[in-house]
């Protein structure tokens, strides 16, 4: 073997393990229920096998990586992951793919007994505990009530808080999408109503590590344009629901 054949094979296998590495897409996840929830080390939800669906045919291998809320924004940042799921735009310009993939509109929920239906009244928050799920974005609403926030950290932080309300600790909970708790399928609706924060509606988005090449975030973007002009989230979602039915 000529050294001039040896270098194009050298060559040849360099080439397709960079074909096979950029083929790989890695989706960040962090805990986001009903959308993504963690069990057992696995990712489950809707939002999996939608992202899943969304990608399979475009990329080699999708990987998915469960993330603590607060790891997510700097394993995207430093190119750890691709993408990141959900990202909630809070200014800091990274990019994303597409428009938005859903909307949400945040409230509070109570027990039964204690529900407040309106939320903008003056004072009509001050002296309650609220519990709020870390690095969620709050509504000014709080900063101007006399409100006390006891911040819930760590995985399931939704769950938790709801459990808490229902065992009389908090007297609200702040959710970032109470309709996706409060529907008449979901049991926890005999024992708690839900209030949102119209005029707070915030975009939930697919966010992009900055350090991918141009062509890799075409390639992501088109792949998830095509899949939101097929079907867009909220069906693909409702069809799911349907069937468990």
């Amino acid at each position: 073997m000529t050294k001039v054949t040896s270098l194009v094979i050298v060559l040849g296998l360099l080439l397709a393990s960079q074909s096979t590495v950029a083929d790989k897409l890695r989706i960040g996840l962090l805990e986001y229920p009903p959308h993504v929830s963690f069990l057992q080390k696995q990712a489950t939800g809707s939002m999996p096998r939608y992202l899943k669906s969304m990608y399979r045919d475009d990329f080699s291998k999708v990987e998915f990586i469960l993330l603590p809320n607060k790891r997510g924004l700097r394993e995207l940042s430093r190119g750890h992951i691709d993408i990141l799921f959900p990202y909630l735009e809070q200014g800091d310009q990274l990019p994303v793919a597409g428009k938005a993939i859903f909307n949400v509109v945040p409230g509070l929920c109570f027990k039964k007994d204690k529900y407040i239906p309106f939320l903008s009244a003056p004072g009509v928050l001050d002296g309650l505990v609220i519990g709020v799920p870390t690095n969620l974005p709050l509504v000014p609403t709080f900063d101007r009530s006399s409100v006390t926030l006891e911040v819930i950290q760590g995985n399931d932080a939704l769950n938790r808080g709801i459990q808490l309300l229902l065992k009389g600790r908090l007297d609200g909970f702040y959710h970032p999408s109470p309709v996706n708790v409060y529907h008449h399928s979901n049991p926890l609706s005999k024992s708690i109503a839900c209030s949102l924060f119209y005029g707070f509606s915030s975009p939930v988005s697919l966010g992009m590590s900055p350090l991918l090449s141009s062509e890799v975030k075409q390639k992501i973007t088109e792949a998830y344009t095509k899949q939101l002009n097929k079907q867009l989230y909220e069906f693909f979602m409702l069809d799911e629901v349907t069937k468990a039915n």
